[in-house]
């Protein structure tokens, strides 16, 4: 029998590389790319001895670590030509395959090896081959004018003169299935290898008949503007003229986004863009690495909450007693809460009636939570989810600098993800969810754009009913959302996004109101988290209220939460030693668990002294009273400050001077004895910086109390600003200084008349113990803060020492309202 060529000669033993779903033939050169191990050390293999490795097929190409039962008993011996090692740890290899070779023993050790013959090659009978040969370009010029070979291999297999290596390329280039690329490749008889070519280019050939009938089937049928449906309807053609063959599994994908996507209940044009993106999928080759981003865009698509709603609890009392349970305390929150829900119910009532739009019961204000750590505002916005029987979201802003951390990034980037607010809807499966924006004022701005400019559209309701996260590319509804932020400075928000928001301001706590959220709420916590049980440890309010006031300075109750924490563990520990069964924790027992008082309240002068007068201030922690000493001594004149004074306390201190100056007459004081001397004005304290201008008034007292020798009242406590005309000018913060001085056992308030309406914020027991004294000058504040009053200094004489007369009648002096003597 003629043989077309003699087998090259090979080894007797060569590595083996396995490949998946494809087949190389002899007189090919191809690039073979080799990830796993086993293929990777056979190529070093092959470099290391001869160069000659065995190119074969996997039966099942999901096989990661073959065995020889799992390859083909028939590969293609190949010359490696050259070998690169790629950065990922990748090898890719140029290989020129030489023949076929049959594999009679594999054998497995780090990698494949395979004992091998070469097959020859017989080429039949000649005027059989040559009636086969022509056969084989006429058929395959059909097949290749259907466009499923490029130009390049048509020419290249075209310009073949030997019969089987034609075959070869053409089964190559041909989407055949891998068990006949496999049968060409054993077939050692050249004719054998046509004939079996032949019948898989008749099949191809019947295929591209029926795809042109279907096309021309569907064209008919359809409109030509309708094109997502013509693609439809051709997918059902090609079901019907396989007999019930299975559809693709990309179909298949592709059916259930759409059934999901149908019943969304989706806008118009909102649906058209979704159609589009499934249309592409539908299209698309499953393992494509854009159907996978397509397929993690449409999953976003389908788990939005477009028009699932949570029904409102609407019922006003039922908030009212939720709240109280969750917090104590807080009343204008919960007021306005409260005033929320109602107005929510009476819309609603308006709408199922017909007098007003249904979109127009949603809409509702945005609420900003402002004030210092620890005060409730991220567990009120929980609460109020809860009266509101809605879903809850908190979303954290703090250190946030990226715009697309609002509004996501565009599909195009690689890991591209929606905002957080889009986030944070899909997170609560409801289209009415309350979504608090924890610490907005903690916003950061980059070169990658200023988060809090993309919130403005978020929170202004006449425009969130189209927000476009960049990520998803078409309009979602946030009209619906109750949206809370929260704040520690407000000042830091920027104005346009301040002016889209109600402000809601939360004060410090007072003593009673963490010694009641202490026994509430904070001890039966910490109980649990420590494993007590309620009769194993108890606390004396006594001891509650020494932990609060010398262990903690703070406006909320996280340091208190903890303070509770660290006893709780000591106790546990004692219990858990079987040291004590139970223990009662007083206030005289903290020191043992806490060691010493870390803060010592500051409390009134022990008497009247000249020079000395009493101011209050205000931080984030609380508030707190502090004293101002002034000393008159022989110099060539100047004002000397110290204490770490601000800017605008030391304009206080001059502007006193001033006045003091241009009422030295009228307060019978030496003009010539102020000229020289040195006046020295001292804040104690001095490691504290001190700033703002509520101190006018108590260093104006202090000031004139040194220059006229007139004691100053140990017993009151004044705040406000002053002029150099003398008026006494309102502040900040009345309520937690009054709690401060009050704390130090402080009797009388001097502040500014103007002021009078912030006593309704302070707790009448406290306005019931205290005397309030609205002032509109300094000579009214005089009167109420010297001893004797202004009496005093307009005799120029001295009243004794020590002694505390009753504050005079005067107009300065009338009861505010709601206070009490």
């Amino acid at each position: 029998m003629p043989t077309e060529n003699l087998p090259t000669p090979l080894p007797a033993n060569v590595p083996v590389c396995p490949v998946r779903g494809s087949v190389i033939y002899p007189t090919m050169v191809q690039h073979i790319d080799a990830s796993r191990a086993l293929s990777i050390q056979a190529i070093e293999a092959a470099m290391s001895g001869e160069k000659v490795i065995l190119i074969v097929s996997q039966r099942d190409k999901d096989v990661d670590d073959p065995q020889g039962s799992d390859l083909y008993d028939v590969g293609t011996a190949c010359n490696v030509l050259r070998v690169r090692k790629n950065p990922d740890g990748t090898v890719q290899m140029l290989v020129a395959a030489t023949s076929r070779a049959r594999v009679t023993r594999y054998t497995r050790g780090d990698y494949l090896k395979a004992d091998i013959v070469p097959l020859p090659t017989e080429t039949g009978d000649p005027v059989e081959l040559q009636a086969l040969t022509r056969e084989l370009r006429e058929k395959f010029e059909v097949v290749a004018a259907g466009g499923k070979v490029s130009a390049e291999s048509v020419q290249a297999i075209q310009g073949k003169d030997n019969p089987g290596e034609m075959a070869d390329h053409i089964a190559f280039n041909l989407d055949f299935k891998l068990e006949d690329k496999q049968a060409i490749l054993e077939a050692t008889r050249v004719t054998d290898r046509i004939r079996r070519v032949l019948t898989l280019l008749d099949t191809e050939q019947e295929v591209q008949a029926v795809q042109a009938r279907i096309r021309a089937q569907v064209k008919e049928e359809i409109d030509k503007n309708q094109r997502e449906y013509y693609l439809r309807e051709q997918m059902k053609v090609i079901q019907k003229e396989l007999q019930g063959g299975e559809e693709g599994e990309e179909g298949d994908e592709a059916e259930q986004f759409r059934a999901k996507i149908d019943a969304l209940g989706l806008k118009p044009e909102v649906k058209k863009e979704i159609d589009r993106e499934v249309g592409r999928l539908a299209r698309m080759h499953p393992d494509a690495a854009e159907a996978s981003v397509i397929r993690t865009y449409l999953t976003w698509i389908t788990e939005l909450p477009w028009n699932v709603r949570s029904e409102d609890r609407l019922d006003v009392p039922e908030a009212a007693k939720i709240l109280d349970e969750d917090h104590y305390g807080l009343e204008k929150v919960k007021d306005r809460v409260l005033e929320f829900l109602a107005v929510r119910r009476l819309r609603k009532e308006r709408a199922e009636r017909g007098e007003i739009e249904a979109s127009e019961v949603n809409k509702g204000p945005i609420l900003v939570f402002t004030g210092p750590p620890g005060v409730g505002k991220t567990s009120i916005a929980q609460s109020i989810a809860k009266a509101l029987g809605r879903k809850y979201v908190r979303i954290a802003l703090g250190g946030a600098r990226d715009e697309s951390d609002i509004r996501g990034h565009r599909r195009t980037y690689i890991g591209a993800m929606p905002g957080r607010i889009i986030q944070g809807m899909r997170t609560a499966a409801t289209k009415n969810p309350v979504i608090l924006l924890d610490e907005v004022d903690k916003l950061g701005s980059s070169y990658q754009g200023d988060p809090s400019a993309a919130l403005l559209e978020v929170l202004d309701p006449a425009q969130n009913q189209h927000f476009t996260d960049h990520y998803l590319g078409v309009a979602f509804d946030l009209s619906e959302v109750m949206f809370i932020a929260t704040a520690n400075y407000p000042e830091q928000i920027p104005a346009a996004l301040m002016d889209r928001m109600e402000v809601i301001d939360f004060s410090s706590y007072i003593e009673q109101e963490k010694l009641e959220i202490a026994k509430r709420y904070l001890l039966p916590r910490q109980l649990v988290q420590n494993g007590l049980k309620e009769n194993q440890i108890s606390f004396t309010d006594a001891a509650l209220e020494r932990l609060i006031s010398h262990y903690t300075r703070e406006a909320g109750v996280r340091n208190l939460e903890r303070e509770i924490g660290t006893v709780a563990r000591k106790v546990a520990r004692r219990i858990a030693t079987g040291e004590v069964k139970r223990v009662k924790v007083t206030d005289k027992e903290l020191d043992r668990y806490l060691g010493q008082s870390r803060y010592q309240p500051e409390s009134e002068a022990r008497e009247d002294m000249v020079g000395v007068s009493t101011g209050m201030f205000y931080t984030p922690v609380g508030g707190d009273i502090l004293f101002v000493e002034t000393s008159v001594m022989p110099g060539k004149g100047g004002l000397v400050l110290t204490g770490q004074l601000g800017d605008v306390m030391k304009e206080s201190a001059r502007a006193a001077l001033t006045y003091a100056k241009s009422n030295a007459g009228r307060f019978h004081l030496d003009r010539d004895k102020i000229d020289n001397s040195e006046i020295h004005i001292h804040v104690p304290a001095g490691a504290i910086p001190k700033e703002g201008p509520s101190a006018g008034g108590a260093i104006a007292t202090s000031l004139i109390s040194a220059l006229s020798g007139v004691p100053a009242r140990r017993d009151v406590a004044m705040t406000g600003e002053i002029t150099l005309t003398g008026r006494y000018l309102p502040i900040g913060g009345l309520k937690e200084k009054v709690l401060g001085a009050r704390r130090a056992g402080i009797r009388h308030i001097i502040m500014p008349k103007a002021n009078e309406a912030d006593l309704r914020d302070i707790p009448l027991h406290l306005r019931s113990s205290m005397r309030f004294h609205p002032c509109e000058t300094v000579d009214e504040v005089l009167d109420v803060a010297l001893v004797g009053g202004l009496g005093a200094l307009e005799r120029g004489t001295d009243a004794p020492a020590g002694v505390t007369p009753p504050a005079p009648k005067r107009k300065s002096t009338r009861r505010a309202p709601g206070a009490s003597a």
